[in-house]
């Protein structure tokens, strides 16, 4: 779970990480709703709404900027992270 934290905003993370992380088996991000966390037995809302430009960035940032090639399992509706961040400094700029 903490891998794919590194591809997200540091607002987002902080209020990700108040919660169980061991629990934690989907996050929900849409553009213009609050972020939901799916755990084993519940759901939390999260008082952080991601704007599209927004969501679009974490998406480039998990393909790597090659959407395309990731096609198949984003119409699946998920993307298997092959590799860490590439830096703090990439994410900095990103966010």
């Amino acid at each position: 779970m903490l891998d794919i934290l590194e591809y997200f905003p540091k607002e987002l993370v902080n209020l990700i990480s108040k919660n169980n992380l061991n629990q934690i088996e989907e996050i929900r991000i849409r553009a213009n709703k609050p972020v939901i966390l799916k755990q084993t037995f519940s759901e939390t809302i999260l008082e952080y709404i991601p704007k599209q430009e927004e969501i679009l960035k974490i998406l480039q940032f998990l393909c790597d900027n090659s959407i395309y090639s990731y096609q198949n399992q984003i119409c699946n509706g998920y993307i298997t992270i092959k590799r860490r961040a590439q830096s703090t400094e990439l994410q900095e700029k990103l966010y």
